[in-house]
């Protein structure tokens, strides 16, 4: 199985790097490849392929949670269809700023999502 394309993930590192960049600050260059990697696969089975759609993906893992995915609410509305935009808005439209903290509290972590090498 081979990863995901290069230029894809030096996007959302570039993303990272200039418009969230004390997300990052502390991890390695390796660290932060490897979860960008990571959030790709998880953007791409739910379904978001687009870059757009797949950085705004990642950097909410970064800011929120690895795994806020796994929020009921969060991923109710993640199965919602449409198109990636429509379903990036509706993401936001179907959730409460609370199930957001939640997922924040709940998370298991960058480990639970990583893959082991």
């Amino acid at each position: 199985m081979s990863g995901p394309p290069e230029e894809l993930v030096d996007h959302i590192v570039t993303h990272l790097s200039e418009e969230q960049p004390a997300l990052i600050a502390d991890l390695g260059d390796e660290e932060v490849v490897r979860r960008a990697a990571a959030g790709i696969a998880r953007a791409h089975a739910h379904g978001f392929v687009q870059p757009e759609s797949v950085t705004a993906y990642v950097t909410l893992m970064f800011l929120v949670a690895p795994d806020f995915d796994s929020h009921p609410a969060i991923a109710r509305a993640l199965r919602l269809h449409g198109t990636e935009a429509e379903r990036l808005r509706l993401l936001f439209e179907r959730t409460r700023e609370e199930d957001w903290d939640q997922a924040a509290a709940q998370s298991k972590g960058w480990d639970s999502v990583l893959q082991k090498p």
